[in-house]
Protein backbone atom coordinates (compact mmCIF):
# COMPACT_ATOMS: atom_id res chain seq x y z
CA UNK A 1 0.00 0.00 0.00
CA UNK A 2 1.32 3.71 -0.85
CA UNK A 3 2.35 5.90 1.80
CA UNK A 4 1.98 9.22 2.05
CA UNK A 5 5.04 9.53 4.14
CA UNK A 6 6.71 7.65 1.59
CA UNK A 7 5.55 8.97 -1.54
CA UNK A 8 5.82 12.87 0.22
CA UNK A 9 10.03 11.52 1.23
CA UNK A 10 10.45 10.02 -2.52
CA UNK A 11 8.56 13.18 -4.45
CA UNK A 12 11.41 15.45 -2.41
CA UNK A 13 14.47 14.55 -1.53
CA UNK A 14 16.17 16.89 1.30
CA UNK A 15 19.67 16.37 3.09
CA UNK A 16 20.49 18.59 5.70
CA UNK A 17 23.53 20.49 6.54
CA UNK A 18 23.00 23.10 8.57
CA UNK A 19 21.38 26.51 8.70
CA UNK A 20 24.84 28.40 7.80
CA UNK A 21 27.87 27.28 6.21
CA UNK A 22 31.70 28.49 7.58
CA UNK A 23 31.66 31.03 4.48
CA UNK A 24 28.12 32.17 5.46
CA UNK A 25 29.65 32.73 9.05
CA UNK A 26 32.42 34.72 7.49
CA UNK A 27 30.31 36.74 5.30
CA UNK A 28 27.79 37.64 8.53
CA UNK A 29 31.26 38.71 10.32
CA UNK A 30 32.42 40.79 7.50
CA UNK A 31 29.02 42.90 7.73
CA UNK A 32 29.64 43.96 10.41
CA UNK A 33 31.89 46.24 9.96
CA UNK A 34 30.45 47.24 6.61
CA UNK A 35 27.38 48.23 7.87
CA UNK A 36 28.62 49.85 11.26
CA UNK A 37 25.81 48.02 13.05
CA UNK A 38 25.94 46.11 16.45
CA UNK A 39 24.60 42.85 15.03
CA UNK A 40 23.84 41.10 11.19
CA UNK A 41 21.09 38.05 11.37
CA UNK A 42 19.49 35.82 8.23
CA UNK A 43 15.97 36.18 9.26
CA UNK A 44 12.87 34.04 7.74
CA UNK A 45 9.35 36.23 7.73
CA UNK A 46 7.50 33.32 5.77
CA UNK A 47 5.44 32.37 8.93
CA UNK A 48 2.14 34.49 10.31
CA UNK A 49 3.94 34.40 13.69
CA UNK A 50 7.26 35.50 15.06
CA UNK A 51 10.31 36.03 12.85
CA UNK A 52 12.57 33.43 13.05
CA UNK A 53 15.96 33.96 13.37
CA UNK A 54 18.16 31.20 10.81
CA UNK A 55 21.67 32.84 11.34
CA UNK A 56 23.43 35.81 13.18
CA UNK A 57 26.41 37.22 14.49
CA UNK A 58 26.25 40.37 17.29
CA UNK A 59 23.68 40.79 20.33
CA UNK A 60 20.30 40.86 18.74
CA UNK A 61 17.16 43.48 20.30
CA UNK A 62 14.97 41.74 23.16
CA UNK A 63 12.22 42.97 21.09
CA UNK A 64 13.36 41.26 17.25
CA UNK A 65 11.68 37.95 17.73
CA UNK A 66 7.81 39.34 18.22
CA UNK A 67 5.04 39.01 15.65
CA UNK A 68 4.59 43.19 15.59
CA UNK A 69 7.86 43.32 14.25
CA UNK A 70 7.34 40.94 11.67
CA UNK A 71 4.75 42.90 10.93
CA UNK A 72 6.90 46.27 10.96
CA UNK A 73 9.54 44.80 8.68
CA UNK A 74 6.90 43.22 6.15
CA UNK A 75 5.28 46.82 5.99
CA UNK A 76 8.47 48.24 5.45
CA UNK A 77 9.84 46.09 2.83
CA UNK A 78 6.74 46.43 0.80
CA UNK A 79 7.27 50.05 0.81
CA UNK A 80 10.92 49.85 -0.60
CA UNK A 81 12.14 52.07 -3.38
CA UNK A 82 13.08 49.90 -6.60
CA UNK A 83 16.19 48.28 -5.87
CA UNK A 84 17.43 49.77 -2.60
CA UNK A 85 17.09 48.25 0.96
CA UNK A 86 14.35 49.47 3.46
CA UNK A 87 14.69 50.75 6.74
CA UNK A 88 12.67 50.89 9.59
CA UNK A 89 12.70 51.32 13.70
CA UNK A 90 12.42 48.79 16.22
CA UNK A 91 10.86 48.39 19.48
CA UNK A 92 13.63 49.25 22.12
CA UNK A 93 14.54 52.09 19.56
CA UNK A 94 16.82 49.99 17.73
CA UNK A 95 16.95 50.54 13.65
CA UNK A 96 16.95 48.12 11.04
CA UNK A 97 18.33 48.23 7.39
CA UNK A 98 17.18 45.26 5.12
CA UNK A 99 17.66 43.44 1.80
CA UNK A 100 15.09 40.29 0.52
CA UNK A 101 16.77 37.36 -0.12
CA UNK A 102 15.69 36.37 -3.09
CA UNK A 103 14.19 32.09 -4.34
CA UNK A 104 16.40 30.30 -6.69
CA UNK A 105 13.63 31.12 -9.46
CA UNK A 106 14.36 35.09 -8.59
CA UNK A 107 11.01 36.17 -7.58
CA UNK A 108 12.17 37.45 -4.40
CA UNK A 109 8.84 36.43 -2.23
CA UNK A 110 10.73 33.34 -0.19
CA UNK A 111 9.81 35.71 3.48
CA UNK A 112 13.92 35.55 4.16
CA UNK A 113 15.86 38.88 4.95
CA UNK A 114 19.08 39.66 4.87
CA UNK A 115 19.22 42.47 7.81
CA UNK A 116 22.08 44.26 9.96
CA UNK A 117 20.57 46.36 13.28
CA UNK A 118 21.83 49.53 15.34
CA UNK A 119 21.09 50.43 19.21
CA UNK A 120 19.74 53.27 19.92
CA UNK A 121 22.93 55.14 20.55
CA UNK A 122 24.21 54.15 17.07
CA UNK A 123 24.03 54.38 13.45
CA UNK A 124 25.18 52.92 10.10
CA UNK A 125 27.79 53.50 7.69
CA UNK A 126 26.87 54.62 4.35
CA UNK A 127 27.93 51.40 2.38
CA UNK A 128 25.64 49.49 4.68
CA UNK A 129 22.81 49.50 2.39
CA UNK A 130 25.08 48.30 -0.73
CA UNK A 131 26.41 45.35 1.57
CA UNK A 132 23.75 43.83 2.68
CA UNK A 133 22.72 43.64 -1.50
CA UNK A 134 25.92 41.88 -2.08
CA UNK A 135 25.91 39.44 0.72
CA UNK A 136 22.22 38.73 0.10
CA UNK A 137 22.74 37.71 -3.45
CA UNK A 138 25.79 35.66 -2.25
CA UNK A 139 23.04 33.66 -0.31
CA UNK A 140 20.60 33.64 -2.82
CA UNK A 141 22.91 32.11 -5.05
CA UNK A 142 24.14 29.75 -2.35
CA UNK A 143 20.33 28.52 -2.40
CA UNK A 144 20.46 28.10 -6.52
CA UNK A 145 23.56 25.81 -6.62
CA UNK A 146 22.27 23.40 -3.87
CA UNK A 147 18.72 23.19 -4.10
CA UNK A 148 18.29 20.10 -2.43
CA UNK A 149 20.61 20.75 0.54
CA UNK A 150 19.69 24.18 1.73
CA UNK A 151 17.43 22.34 5.06
CA UNK A 152 14.64 19.44 5.44
CA UNK A 153 11.27 20.46 4.08
CA UNK A 154 9.88 24.01 5.36
CA UNK A 155 6.93 24.92 6.75
CA UNK A 156 4.83 25.21 2.94
CA UNK A 157 6.24 21.93 2.10
CA UNK A 158 5.09 20.44 5.76
CA UNK A 159 1.64 22.13 5.57
CA UNK A 160 1.47 20.30 2.09
CA UNK A 161 1.97 16.98 3.43
CA UNK A 162 -0.10 17.41 5.99
CA UNK A 163 -2.56 17.87 4.02
CA UNK A 164 -2.02 14.71 1.96
CA UNK A 165 -1.67 12.29 5.08
CA UNK A 166 -5.60 13.95 5.92
CA UNK A 167 -6.47 12.90 2.67
CA UNK A 168 -5.14 9.51 2.20
CA UNK A 169 -5.63 8.46 5.90
CA UNK A 170 -9.71 9.38 5.34
CA UNK A 171 -9.96 6.83 2.42
CA UNK A 172 -8.34 4.55 5.05
CA UNK A 173 -10.48 2.53 7.71
CA UNK A 174 -12.10 4.35 10.71
CA UNK A 175 -9.00 2.75 12.54
CA UNK A 176 -6.61 4.70 10.34
CA UNK A 177 -4.77 7.32 12.36
CA UNK A 178 -1.62 9.34 12.32
CA UNK A 179 0.05 11.29 14.83
CA UNK A 180 1.93 14.92 14.18
CA UNK A 181 4.96 15.21 16.90
CA UNK A 182 6.19 18.75 17.20
CA UNK A 183 9.31 18.81 18.82
CA UNK A 184 12.27 21.83 19.95
CA UNK A 185 15.64 21.91 20.62
CA UNK A 186 15.24 23.11 24.42
CA UNK A 187 16.69 26.46 25.11
CA UNK A 188 17.84 27.14 22.04
CA UNK A 189 18.55 30.65 22.75
CA UNK A 190 21.20 29.98 25.29
CA UNK A 191 22.91 27.92 23.28
CA UNK A 192 23.23 30.46 21.02
CA UNK A 193 24.40 33.12 23.86
CA UNK A 194 26.91 30.84 25.33
CA UNK A 195 28.38 28.74 22.43
CA UNK A 196 27.63 30.81 19.29
CA UNK A 197 25.08 30.14 16.49
CA UNK A 198 28.13 28.06 14.54
CA UNK A 199 27.95 25.53 17.41
CA UNK A 200 23.98 25.63 17.62
CA UNK A 201 23.98 24.77 13.88
CA UNK A 202 26.32 21.86 14.70
CA UNK A 203 23.98 20.91 17.36
CA UNK A 204 20.72 21.08 15.16
CA UNK A 205 22.73 18.77 12.33
CA UNK A 206 23.58 16.09 15.28
CA UNK A 207 20.10 16.63 16.16
CA UNK A 208 18.31 15.91 13.19
CA UNK A 209 20.75 12.94 12.21
CA UNK A 210 19.73 11.38 15.35
CA UNK A 211 16.36 11.75 14.33
CA UNK A 212 16.50 10.06 11.39
CA UNK A 213 17.78 7.13 12.87
CA UNK A 214 15.27 6.54 14.98
CA UNK A 215 12.22 7.27 12.83
CA UNK A 216 10.42 4.52 11.24
CA UNK A 217 10.10 3.99 8.05
CA UNK A 218 7.09 5.99 6.32
CA UNK A 219 7.92 9.08 8.60
CA UNK A 220 7.96 12.51 7.27
CA UNK A 221 10.38 14.96 9.22
CA UNK A 222 10.70 18.69 8.49
CA UNK A 223 12.26 21.69 10.02
CA UNK A 224 10.17 24.88 10.67
CA UNK A 225 12.39 27.08 11.80
CA UNK A 226 14.03 28.20 14.85
CA UNK A 227 14.54 24.96 15.96
CA UNK A 228 11.79 23.88 16.01
CA UNK A 229 10.76 20.16 13.87
CA UNK A 230 7.94 18.13 12.89
CA UNK A 231 7.01 14.75 12.25
CA UNK A 232 4.46 12.79 11.16
CA UNK A 233 3.82 9.12 11.75
CA UNK A 234 2.42 6.47 8.89
CA UNK A 235 -1.57 6.23 9.09
CA UNK A 236 -2.38 3.57 10.96
CA UNK A 237 -0.04 4.50 14.22
CA UNK A 238 -2.05 4.47 17.31
CA UNK A 239 -1.65 6.97 20.17
CA UNK A 240 0.30 4.12 22.11
CA UNK A 241 2.92 3.65 19.04
CA UNK A 242 3.28 7.28 18.81
CA UNK A 243 4.22 8.24 22.83
CA UNK A 244 6.74 5.22 22.43
CA UNK A 245 8.11 6.98 19.44
CA UNK A 246 8.02 10.17 21.33
CA UNK A 247 9.74 8.80 24.15
CA UNK A 248 12.64 7.12 22.10
CA UNK A 249 12.95 10.94 20.18
CA UNK A 250 13.41 12.27 23.64
CA UNK A 251 16.02 9.74 24.54
CA UNK A 252 18.35 10.73 21.73
CA UNK A 253 19.57 13.83 23.87
CA UNK A 254 21.03 11.35 25.93
CA UNK A 255 24.62 11.80 25.11
CA UNK A 256 25.61 15.27 24.37
CA UNK A 257 27.29 16.13 20.98
CA UNK A 258 30.58 15.65 20.68
CA UNK A 259 32.34 19.21 18.98
CA UNK A 260 35.82 20.37 19.26
CA UNK A 261 35.62 22.60 22.45
CA UNK A 262 34.30 19.06 23.68
CA UNK A 263 30.73 17.74 24.88
CA UNK A 264 28.01 19.45 24.68
CA UNK A 265 24.22 18.84 26.33
CA UNK A 266 21.35 19.71 25.27
CA UNK A 267 18.00 18.26 25.73
CA UNK A 268 14.49 18.06 23.63
CA UNK A 269 10.44 18.97 24.16
CA UNK A 270 7.72 17.09 22.39
CA UNK A 271 4.36 18.23 21.75
CA UNK A 272 1.78 15.65 19.99
CA UNK A 273 -1.57 15.48 18.52
CA UNK A 274 -3.32 12.44 17.00
CA UNK A 275 -5.78 12.76 14.01
CA UNK A 276 -8.56 12.67 14.50
CA UNK A 277 -9.17 12.21 18.19
CA UNK A 278 -7.46 15.81 18.92
CA UNK A 279 -8.41 17.53 15.73
CA UNK A 280 -10.03 16.83 12.44
CA UNK A 281 -8.18 19.17 10.07
CA UNK A 282 -4.71 20.14 9.36
CA UNK A 283 -4.71 23.95 10.91
CA UNK A 284 -6.25 22.51 14.37
CA UNK A 285 -3.61 19.27 14.77
CA UNK A 286 -0.55 21.92 14.50
CA UNK A 287 -2.46 24.09 16.89
CA UNK A 288 -2.57 21.21 19.12
CA UNK A 289 0.47 19.87 19.15
CA UNK A 290 2.13 23.23 19.24
CA UNK A 291 -0.27 24.14 22.51
CA UNK A 292 0.78 20.32 24.35
CA UNK A 293 4.32 21.48 23.07
CA UNK A 294 4.17 24.96 25.00
CA UNK A 295 3.14 22.60 28.11
CA UNK A 296 5.50 20.84 27.88
CA UNK A 297 8.37 23.49 27.66
CA UNK A 298 6.39 25.31 30.67
CA UNK A 299 8.07 22.24 33.02
CA UNK A 300 11.51 23.14 32.00
CA UNK A 301 12.14 21.07 28.58
CA UNK A 302 12.47 17.75 28.05
CA UNK A 303 9.64 16.32 28.79
CA UNK A 304 6.70 15.27 26.23
CA UNK A 305 2.79 16.32 26.12
CA UNK A 306 -0.11 14.95 24.35
CA UNK A 307 -2.81 17.85 23.29
CA UNK A 308 -6.24 17.77 24.99
CA UNK A 309 -9.11 20.01 24.78
CA UNK A 310 -7.96 22.09 27.70
CA UNK A 311 -4.25 22.75 26.85
CA UNK A 312 -5.86 23.53 22.89
CA UNK A 313 -8.13 25.90 24.13
CA UNK A 314 -6.05 28.10 26.64
CA UNK A 315 -3.32 28.35 24.43
CA UNK A 316 -5.53 29.05 21.61
CA UNK A 317 -7.06 32.08 24.14
CA UNK A 318 -3.37 33.09 24.87
CA UNK A 319 -2.24 33.34 21.38
CA UNK A 320 -3.77 36.66 20.60
CA UNK A 321 -3.77 37.68 24.22
CA UNK A 322 -0.36 40.27 24.08
CA UNK A 323 -2.55 42.80 21.88
CA UNK A 324 -5.79 42.21 23.87
CA UNK A 325 -4.33 42.92 27.46
CA UNK A 326 -1.73 46.19 25.91
CA UNK A 327 -5.48 47.19 25.03
CA UNK A 328 -6.72 46.38 28.35
CA UNK A 329 -4.05 48.38 30.03
CA UNK A 330 -4.05 51.55 27.75
CA UNK A 331 -7.80 51.47 27.94
CA UNK A 332 -8.28 51.41 31.91
CA UNK A 333 -10.59 48.30 30.94
CA UNK A 334 -8.60 46.22 33.75
CA UNK A 335 -10.94 46.36 37.77
CA UNK A 336 -9.96 45.20 41.02
CA UNK A 337 -12.58 42.88 43.22
CA UNK A 338 -12.05 42.91 47.10
CA UNK A 339 -11.06 40.05 49.61
CA UNK A 340 -12.11 41.03 53.17
CA UNK A 341 -9.48 40.01 55.45
CA UNK A 342 -10.92 39.48 59.48
CA UNK A 343 -9.02 39.64 62.81
CA UNK A 344 -9.82 36.27 64.42
CA UNK A 345 -9.50 37.54 67.93
CA UNK A 346 -12.23 40.58 67.46
CA UNK A 347 -14.36 38.97 64.17
CA UNK A 348 -13.79 42.42 62.38
CA UNK A 349 -12.23 43.40 58.60
CA UNK A 350 -8.98 44.55 59.27
CA UNK A 351 -7.94 45.07 55.26
CA UNK A 352 -8.67 43.94 52.34
CA UNK A 353 -7.13 42.12 49.04
CA UNK A 354 -7.46 44.00 45.64
CA UNK A 355 -7.50 40.58 43.43
CA UNK A 356 -6.97 41.90 39.84
CA UNK A 357 -9.60 40.92 37.47
CA UNK A 358 -10.37 41.52 33.31
CA UNK A 359 -13.29 41.18 31.37
CA UNK A 360 -11.55 40.06 27.69
CA UNK A 361 -13.97 41.07 24.88
CA UNK A 362 -15.72 38.55 23.19
CA UNK A 363 -14.20 35.88 25.63
CA UNK A 364 -15.69 36.72 29.12
CA UNK A 365 -13.75 37.52 32.62
CA UNK A 366 -11.11 35.38 31.94
CA UNK A 367 -8.88 33.52 34.74
CA UNK A 368 -6.41 35.57 36.99
CA UNK A 369 -3.90 32.68 36.80
CA UNK A 370 -3.81 32.49 33.17
CA UNK A 371 -3.67 36.47 32.40
CA UNK A 372 -0.99 37.16 35.09
CA UNK A 373 0.86 34.01 34.18
CA UNK A 374 1.06 35.44 30.35
CA UNK A 375 1.83 38.80 31.40
CA UNK A 376 4.75 37.44 33.26
CA UNK A 377 6.19 35.49 30.57
CA UNK A 378 5.53 37.77 27.34
CA UNK A 379 7.04 40.74 29.84
CA UNK A 380 3.44 42.68 30.70
CA UNK A 381 3.66 41.99 34.11
CA UNK A 382 4.94 45.09 35.53
CA UNK A 383 2.02 47.58 33.66
CA UNK A 384 -0.37 45.27 35.46
CA UNK A 385 1.41 45.30 38.83
CA UNK A 386 1.69 49.77 38.25
CA UNK A 387 -2.18 49.79 37.39
CA UNK A 388 -3.24 47.50 40.59
CA UNK A 389 -0.63 49.15 42.81
CA UNK A 390 -2.19 52.67 41.71
CA UNK A 391 -5.99 52.08 41.51
CA UNK A 392 -5.88 50.14 44.99
CA UNK A 393 -4.03 52.82 46.46
CA UNK A 394 -7.13 55.29 45.07
CA UNK A 395 -9.99 53.45 46.17
CA UNK A 396 -8.61 52.95 49.51
CA UNK A 397 -8.53 56.62 50.10
CA UNK A 398 -12.37 56.33 49.46
CA UNK A 399 -13.03 53.84 52.22
CA UNK A 400 -15.18 55.43 55.17
CA UNK A 401 -12.85 53.68 57.49
CA UNK A 402 -8.52 53.52 57.05
CA UNK A 403 -8.33 49.56 56.90
CA UNK A 404 -5.50 47.89 55.14
CA UNK A 405 -5.37 47.42 51.17
CA UNK A 406 -2.91 44.45 50.38
CA UNK A 407 -1.54 44.34 46.94
CA UNK A 408 -0.23 41.43 45.20
CA UNK A 409 2.85 42.17 42.96
CA UNK A 410 5.13 39.75 40.89
CA UNK A 411 8.60 39.18 42.19
CA UNK A 412 10.45 40.63 38.67
CA UNK A 413 10.36 43.59 40.35
CA UNK A 414 13.06 42.79 42.50
CA UNK A 415 15.63 41.63 40.14
CA UNK A 416 15.44 44.93 38.57
CA UNK A 417 15.19 46.84 41.75
CA UNK A 418 12.23 49.14 40.67
CA UNK A 419 9.39 48.08 43.08
CA UNK A 420 10.66 51.13 45.63
CA UNK A 421 10.57 53.84 43.50
CA UNK A 422 7.35 52.32 42.12
CA UNK A 423 5.85 52.08 45.68
CA UNK A 424 7.01 55.44 46.86
CA UNK A 425 5.63 56.86 43.32
CA UNK A 426 2.32 55.92 43.90
CA UNK A 427 1.96 56.79 47.66
CA UNK A 428 2.95 60.61 46.67
CA UNK A 429 0.86 60.49 44.23
CA UNK A 430 -2.36 59.17 45.73
CA UNK A 431 -1.41 60.22 49.43
CA UNK A 432 -2.68 56.72 50.79
CA UNK A 433 -0.31 56.33 53.98
CA UNK A 434 2.44 53.94 54.19
CA UNK A 435 1.31 52.14 57.19
CA UNK A 436 -2.22 51.35 55.13
CA UNK A 437 -0.19 49.77 52.41
CA UNK A 438 0.83 45.86 52.31
CA UNK A 439 2.87 44.42 49.30
CA UNK A 440 2.24 40.76 48.43
CA UNK A 441 4.52 38.52 46.54
CA UNK A 442 3.43 35.40 45.76
CA UNK A 443 6.09 32.50 47.00
CA UNK A 444 5.15 30.78 43.79
CA UNK A 445 7.65 32.93 41.73
CA UNK A 446 11.32 33.09 42.04
CA UNK A 447 12.69 36.46 43.84
CA UNK A 448 15.87 36.27 41.80
CA UNK A 449 19.38 36.36 43.57
CA UNK A 450 18.81 36.94 47.15
CA UNK A 451 21.18 39.76 48.08
CA UNK A 452 18.93 41.89 45.23
CA UNK A 453 15.54 40.66 46.37
CA UNK A 454 17.04 41.59 50.32
CA UNK A 455 17.94 45.00 49.15
CA UNK A 456 14.73 46.16 47.59
CA UNK A 457 12.73 44.60 50.35
CA UNK A 458 14.39 46.33 52.48
CA UNK A 459 14.19 49.87 50.50
CA UNK A 460 9.87 49.13 50.10
CA UNK A 461 9.63 48.39 54.01
CA UNK A 462 11.74 51.52 54.49
CA UNK A 463 8.98 53.53 53.38
CA UNK A 464 6.59 52.24 56.16
CA UNK A 465 4.94 49.96 53.67
CA UNK A 466 4.06 46.43 55.34
CA UNK A 467 5.61 42.93 53.24
CA UNK A 468 3.68 39.70 52.92
CA UNK A 469 4.58 36.19 51.17
CA UNK A 470 1.52 35.08 49.52
CA UNK A 471 0.44 31.44 49.01
CA UNK A 472 3.64 30.62 51.90
CA UNK A 473 4.11 26.46 51.53
CA UNK A 474 3.18 25.87 47.36
CA UNK A 475 6.53 27.70 46.58
CA UNK A 476 10.18 28.29 46.25
CA UNK A 477 12.36 28.54 49.83
CA UNK A 478 9.98 28.82 52.37
CA UNK A 479 11.99 28.68 55.36
CA UNK A 480 14.87 30.39 53.53
CA UNK A 481 12.95 33.54 52.59
CA UNK A 482 12.31 33.70 56.18
CA UNK A 483 15.70 33.60 57.46
CA UNK A 484 16.56 36.07 54.93
CA UNK A 485 13.61 38.65 53.89
CA UNK A 486 12.67 41.46 56.46
CA UNK A 487 8.61 40.54 56.38
CA UNK A 488 5.82 41.32 58.30
CA UNK A 489 3.19 38.65 57.54
CA UNK A 490 2.85 35.43 55.79
CA UNK A 491 -0.09 34.68 53.88
CA UNK A 492 -0.93 30.36 54.55
CA UNK A 493 -1.39 29.11 50.89
CA UNK A 494 -5.05 27.47 50.98
CA UNK A 495 -3.73 23.59 50.63
CA UNK A 496 -2.91 24.11 53.91
CA UNK A 497 -6.29 25.33 55.32
CA UNK A 498 -8.24 22.74 53.06
CA UNK A 499 -7.77 19.59 55.07
CA UNK A 500 -7.62 21.26 58.86
CA UNK A 501 -9.16 19.36 61.21
CA UNK A 502 -9.64 16.03 58.46
CA UNK A 503 -5.84 15.29 58.29
CA UNK A 504 -3.85 14.96 60.89
CA UNK A 505 -0.36 16.00 58.90
CA UNK A 506 -2.07 19.10 57.41
CA UNK A 507 -2.48 19.95 61.25
CA UNK A 508 0.53 19.37 62.79
CA UNK A 509 1.89 21.24 59.44
CA UNK A 510 -0.23 23.91 60.28
CA UNK A 511 0.35 24.46 64.03
CA UNK A 512 4.23 24.24 63.60
CA UNK A 513 3.93 27.53 60.89
CA UNK A 514 1.96 29.04 63.43
CA UNK A 515 4.43 28.40 66.10
CA UNK A 516 7.45 29.19 63.90
CA UNK A 517 6.13 32.50 62.54
CA UNK A 518 5.33 33.80 66.10
CA UNK A 519 9.08 33.42 67.35
CA UNK A 520 9.90 34.96 64.42
CA UNK A 521 7.40 38.01 65.27
CA UNK A 522 5.52 37.56 61.94
CA UNK A 523 1.80 37.58 61.83
CA UNK A 524 -0.22 34.43 59.78
CA UNK A 525 -3.22 35.48 57.36
CA UNK A 526 -4.75 31.73 56.61
CA UNK A 527 -6.72 31.95 53.17
CA UNK A 528 -9.49 30.00 51.72
CA UNK A 529 -11.25 29.52 54.82
CA UNK A 530 -14.79 28.00 53.94
CA UNK A 531 -16.14 26.43 57.32
CA UNK A 532 -16.94 27.53 60.92
CA UNK A 533 -14.58 24.26 62.45
CA UNK A 534 -11.22 25.96 59.94
CA UNK A 535 -11.82 29.08 61.76
CA UNK A 536 -11.77 27.75 64.97
CA UNK A 537 -8.70 25.80 64.87
CA UNK A 538 -7.00 28.42 62.87
CA UNK A 539 -8.15 31.08 66.42
CA UNK A 540 -7.67 28.48 68.81
CA UNK A 541 -3.71 28.20 67.45
CA UNK A 542 -2.92 31.74 67.04
CA UNK A 543 -3.49 32.94 63.40
CA UNK A 544 -4.53 35.98 63.52
CA UNK A 545 -6.06 36.75 60.32
CA UNK A 546 -7.95 35.10 57.75
CA UNK A 547 -10.06 35.22 54.71
CA UNK A 548 -11.73 33.33 52.66
CA UNK A 549 -15.70 32.55 51.23
CA UNK A 550 -16.93 31.82 54.80
CA UNK A 551 -15.90 35.76 55.54
CA UNK A 552 -16.85 36.81 52.63
CA UNK A 553 -16.55 36.37 48.89
CA UNK A 554 -14.60 38.80 46.31
CA UNK A 555 -16.76 41.64 45.58
CA UNK A 556 -15.99 44.31 42.70
CA UNK A 557 -17.54 47.59 44.35
CA UNK A 558 -15.68 49.18 46.54
CA UNK A 559 -18.83 50.97 48.29
CA UNK A 560 -20.25 47.86 49.48
CA UNK A 561 -21.18 47.89 53.59
CA UNK A 562 -18.33 45.48 54.50
CA UNK A 563 -15.90 48.07 53.15
CA UNK A 564 -17.09 50.13 55.82
CA UNK A 565 -16.75 47.86 58.68
CA UNK A 566 -13.63 48.12 60.97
Amino acid sequence: MSSPARDAQKETSHQYSGTSSDRRSLLFRLLLPATGGSAVALLDLSASSTPDILHAIGPLPPGLQKAATRKIILSSEQNRDGDTPFSCPLPDDFSLIGYPVSTSSGDGQSGLFLVALSPPDGSFSATAGRALQDVAGELANETAEHPGKSSLPDREESLRILHQFIERTGKLSRRAVFSLIHLNLDHLSLINDRYGWDTADLILAEMIRRLRAVLPEGCFLSSIGGGHFMVLTPPGTTAVTTRSLVNAILQISSTPVSLDMGAIPFSISAGWSVYPQDAGDANQLILAARAALTEANRTGGGHERRANAELTNTYAITSNLEKDLLKAVEDDALFLKWMPIVDTASQKIVGHEALLRWTRPGHGEVAPNLFIRYAEEVGMIEALDSWSLRNACLAALRWPTPLRVCVNVSPVWLVNERLAPLVDTVLTETGLPPGRLQVELSECRPFGPSDIAFRELSRVRALGVRLAIDDFGAGYSSLERLRIYPLDQIKLDRAFVQYLGEDMRADEIMYAILSLARSLNITCCAKGVETEHQMALLDANGCEEVQGYLLGAPVRDSHVPHLAQA
